[in-house]
């Protein structure tokens, strides 16, 4: 049944969907530079050397062009301020900026998902409004509380499924092409497993939780009342 409900109102519900989707979409970016802005620093900080200060041991052509790019960094910041910077001390600030930067992501990306299921809250609200007539018939028929409570919240829930899916595939395109067209320098941008799971996990989570109140709220109208409404 919630399935079937979510038929109607189509314009509304896919709005809803899109919001959700574009949430989704600025989290999977955000986070997932975030992560590979984690690695570069976890990776620049091992074996008791710096990747980017060029240790001799196991270097690679990609080692030696990180350390040729700090080396330059280095000695146009010491040009340019007048200051005298050794490579790991502008390493040492650099990765200290990272880690905020890294914060900062999380929390826009927090923020996104968070205004995108919102909507949730109010789309349920004009959703159930409209059908009070036949939830009234439903508890007429015999429908509990309890399962119309059901119902509706696995409706909300529906929404941020569908809309957290399309925004985790469309978000996942969208970062495999800009990798495949801008090859990444120094960062790379990681898309493990569990960030596409905890994704959707949690924002069908959030949306069953913003569904309960509209849901409890139509689940405690009176048949009486119900039967009344032209709709």
């Amino acid at each position: 049944m919630s399935w079937k409900n979510l038929r109607r109102n189509r314009l509304r519900n896919l709005s809803t969907v899109l919001r959700i989707s574009l949430g989704v979409i600025i989290l999977l970016i955000l986070v997932s530079s975030g992560l590979g802005i984690s690695s570069f620093i976890e990776k620049s900080g091992t074996s008791n050397g710096n990747i980017l200060a060029g240790q001799k041991s196991n270097q690679t052509a990609s080692t030696d062009n990180q350390t040729n790019i700090v080396s330059s960094a280095v000695n146009y910041l010491n040009s340019f301020l007048g200051s005298t910077f050794t490579e790991n001390q502008l390493i040492s600030r650099l990765e200290s900026f990272l880690v905020n930067v890294v914060y900062i992501l999380d929390g826009i990306a927090s923020i996104a998902l968070l205004i995108g299921v919102l909507g949730i809250m109010n789309t349920m609200g004009f959703n159930l409004s409209e059908r009070k007539r036949e939830i009234g018939i439903l508890k007429y028929m015999g429908f509990t509380k309890r399962q119309i409570l059901i119902s509706c919240t696995l409706e909300a829930g529906l929404l941020g499924l569908i809309g957290s899916i399309i925004g985790v595939i469309i978000g996942t395109l969208g970062i495999w092409i800009i990798s495949a067209f801008f090859q990444p320098g120094l960062f790379t941008i990681l898309l493990p497993f569990w960030l596409f799971i905890g994704t959707i996990t949690v924002t069908t989570l959030l949306s069953l939780v913003l569904g309960l109140y509209p849901a409890w709220f139509t689940s405690q109208i009176k048949v009486e009342e119900a039967l009344l409404c032209e709709y």
